[in-house]
């Protein structure tokens, strides 16, 4: 619905919590939120029941599934060690046992590796892949070469083999062991999934977080989110010309960068178009948005325990709906 010109203006004009709440209300939006701006974190809310039909409330400081944010992290740690002489060659060297496929070929989808998402699905529609130990979910993504250069096909192997570069180790050697995710940040245990997720209002089917990995399988606050957005807009975890390249978007009709979208966004009371870092994930009944808009020092972390079947967050392309109503208030106030 798209919300009038009079009652728009009177939003805009409130402060920001206000702003928020009557946006999360008017929605019915279950989850957390955090906007920081600079260093300074301006709001950091939580809205709504955990369960569609519970009485517990949701809480700030939840330990969420990062889901595909998993992704922008690994990508981010990735650059990181390829910058530091860690990782042998340039983005476009092909990869010892992958044949032809490049770096840069996994990090935008395009290696052709198996697709997790192919395995046969149970009954609930989860695909085989995401029930098993990472061993054979290893195994699963190296049984047959890649196709160099394929088209874009979102592809979770593609992040668990850059995962292993990204350790400097076997991914199968205690990858929740490892000390080098960003503070606050952790790997899924066996059985733990953070935030319980709902899908069509009846809790989500089983599956197996561990399994995702360094594709999708980390657990944290949006408060960690938003600390490693921080040292990554300040030049703390990489140089301003490694994250130029992480963030430059592919061309033509594609904003793919690597590991998460950059393009420019039109935001209502902002003149000019906002250029915006998204870095979506969902697994199961649990979303995840990140957005950072460098231009306006503004960082935007979101996570609901909904579905996107039951929850539609919207893209900012749409020109109207949760996210982009979000993304104006905290970074096009008109006030």
């Amino acid at each position: 619905m798209i919300m009038p010109l009079a009652a728009a203006a009177a939003l805009a004009a409130a402060p920001l919590g206000a702003t928020v709440d009557k946006i999360a209300a008017d929605s019915g939006f279950a989850g957390e939120i955090l906007i920081g701006k600079g260093d300074k974190i301006v709001l950091n809310n939580a809205y709504g029941a955990v369960a569609p039909s519970g009485k517990a409330k949701h809480q700030v400081g939840a330990h969420w599934r990062l889901a595909s944010i998993t992704k922008q992290v690994t990508a981010t740690l990735f650059l990181k060690a390829m910058e530091e002489g860690r990782v042998p060659g340039s983005l476009d060297t092909p990869i010892d046992g992958l044949g032809d496929v490049t770096w840069r070929m996994l990090l935008t989808h395009r290696s052709g590796l198996p697709n997790p998402d192919e395995t046969p699905k149970d009954a609930a529609g989860v695909p085989a892949f995401y029930n098993q130990p990472l061993t054979q979910a290893i195994a699963h993504c190296s049984s047959r070469p890649g196709k160099p250069g394929a088209d874009f096909a979102y592809n979770n192997c593609d992040y668990l083999v850059l995962g292993g570069a990204v350790m400097g180790r076997n991914l199968l050697a205690d990858p929740q062991g490892w000390r080098g995710w960003p503070a606050g940040m952790t790997m899924a245990r066996p059985g733990e999934l953070g935030v319980p997720g709902f899908v069509a209002g009846k809790p989500e089917p089983r599956f197996r977080l561990d399994t995702f990995s360094t594709s999708g399988g980390l657990i944290g606050t949006a408060r960690d989110v938003f600390r490693f957005d921080r040292q990554l807009m300040t030049g703390k975890l990489l140089s301003p010309a490694a994250r130029a390249l992480m963030w430059t978007a592919e061309g033509g009709r594609s904003y793919q960068a690597l590991g998460q979208w950059v393009f420019p966004g039109k935001l209502e009371g902002c003149a000019d178009p906002v250029q915006i870092v998204q870095r979506d994930g969902e697994i199961q009944g649990v979303q995840a948005r990140n957005f950072i808009l460098p231009d306006k020092d503004v960082a935007v972390v979101l996570f609901t325990n909904r579905s996107s079947d039951d929850f539609a967050l919207g893209e900012v392309w749409q020109g109207k709906g949760f996210v982009y109503d979000l993304l104006s208030a905290a970074a096009c106030p008109t006030a």
